[in-house]
């Protein structure tokens, strides 16, 4: 490393000579940096970036005034902004979550410009390692290597259960974040996040394990898109050695109040002077930068050949979601026929039961038909005793009867009968012991006797009815 360039004046402080500041860049601007590196000095650069690297991607920043996403959590019923990220608040309710989450999932945005410095950096061997706030993955889109990568507030990458800390399947927490609902551990039933930390949790270990180690390497700082308000990520700044350069790329100033921070107005009075600030968009700046430092076309080309992949890899990702939702289709009309299929089974089957209830009641009618046939041809046989017992107490009611008017024949058959007879005698019959003047006298007398009796018959009173 060159020797570090130092004033000419030397400074009093309390009445004290005091060592002259040395400039490690000669000025604040992109510039100056630009020259620090193409002059070799830097080997080893860190780059931080936060929410502002992304916002040209279509990913709001957190705390822009009006337009970032803090400011757009009105419709979560929130008590606080930074509750939707705040741990203790989404044990209590994780649908806020979830709901935002459905709006950061990755893969529905592609890197942006500043995102590819940092292959570029690593292909030409002078990135040391590159630590993110961000969780929506895009550094991971551009192809840069894991290994140089600490996403310092964790990512949709992984996911794990809050409660029994098994790692889950990000896919199927990705599906239920579309679907809007709310993943629970199959294990233990506990809640189900991305591994994306949140307040009131501990930062993962890898990235206090190889900031540790990093920051003491660092030749130069490169700070893009962050408000430097969320520790311990903001006290990254302060831990590269004292004359290591250091730039922010950013809307706005930032990290100018904490011990050690940004001087850029050369407030604090450091004995180096180091630090450098582009005010505006990260693109402009980064497309600035590399274009001092000669590399514009080569990034421009990194990242036009990135977006085709990315293209070409949303292509590939829609025809495979369109084959699962087109099998999924498949599967649901399928299930629709079998279930039609077993509805109409069922319904068949209901109708053959339901005939067969009809047939057993129509048997049953005709059995009772028959049987009532049966009984109605049967009953003069089991009524025939009780005739004749009715036809005996009718005779019997007849033998009561008055002996003359049973015996008394009619007067015709006596009047018939007496014809016979007279028609029968022979008057010359001498063989008879009476004559036929006397048989004639017997039959006109016996004649009489019964008509007589006839008269009276008809004439007697008839017996009174019970």
């Amino acid at each position: 490393m060159a020797s570090p360039r130092s004033s000419a004046k030397t400074r009093l402080q309390k009445g004290k000579i005091v060592e002259p500041r040395v400039h490690i860049l000669k000025d604040g601007s992109l510039s100056a940096v630009a020259e620090y590196i193409k002059e070799g000095k830097a080997k080893n650069i860190i780059v931080m970036s936060g929410a502002g690297i992304s916002t040209a991607a279509g990913i709001k920043d957190f705390r822009s005034p009006g337009t970032g996403l803090y400011d757009d959590l009105e419709k979560y019923n929130l008590p606080y902004p930074e509750a939707v990220f705040d741990i203790s608040f989404f044990k209590d309710n994780p649908s806020p979550f979830f709901r935002l989450a459905k709006e950061l999932l990755p893969g529905r945005y592609r890197p942006t410009f500043t995102h590819y410095l940092l292959p570029l950096l690593a292909r030409k061997g002078l990135l040391l390692r590159s630590y993110t706030q961000n969780i929506d993955m895009l550094e991971r889109l551009t192809g840069l290597d894991d290994e140089l990568l600490v996403e310092a507030h964790g990512s949709f990458a992984t996911s794990q259960c809050i409660k029994c800390e098994v790692v889950t399947d990000s896919k199927w927490v990705r599906k239920h974040i579309l679907k809007s609902s709310i993943p629970y551990c199959e294990t233990c039933g506990g809640l189900v996040k991305p591994t994306i930390t949140f307040f009131g949790e501990d930062l993962p270990a890898r990235f206090g394990r190889l900031a540790l180690q990093d920051f003491k390497k660092c030749d130069l700082l490169i700070v893009l898109g962050t408000s430097l308000q969320v520790e311990p990520f903001n006290r990254l700044i302060t831990r590269v050695g004292p004359e290591c350069p250091r730039l922010l790329i950013n809307r706005e100033k930032a990290g100018e109040e904490m011990h050690g921070g940004f001087d850029f107005d050369d407030k604090w009075k450091y004995p180096t002077v180091r630090d450098a600030v582009f005010l505006g968009n990260c693109d402009d700046g980064v497309r600035e930068l590399a274009k001092l430092c000669g590399w514009e076309g080569e990034l421009q080309a990194m990242f036009e050949a990135g977006n085709i992949e990315m293209q070409i890899a949303e292509e590939m990702e829609a025809l495979s979601l369109a084959a699962e939702l087109e099998e999924a289709v498949a599967v649901a009309n399928e299930a629709e026929k079998e279930a039609e299929e077993e509805a109409e089974e069922k319904a068949e089957k209901e109708a053959k039961k339901g005939a067969r209830k009809e047939a057993k009641k129509e048997i049953e009618k005709e059995t009772k038909r028959e049987a009532k046939k049966e009984a109605v041809a049967v009953e003069p046989e089991t009524k025939r005793p009780l005739q004749k017992k009715e036809e005996g107490k009718e005779k019997e009611g007849r033998q009561k009867e008055t002996p003359a008017e049973k015996d008394v024949p009619s007067e015709d058959d006596v009047v018939q009968q007496l014809s016979e007879r007279l028609l029968s005698t022979d008057l010359n019959a001498a063989s008879e012991t009476f004559t036929a003047a006397d048989e004639i006298l017997a039959v006109s007398t016996e004649s009489v006797v019964v008509v007589t009796t006839i008269v009276d018959t008809k004439e007697a009173p008839k017996p009174a009815q019970v």
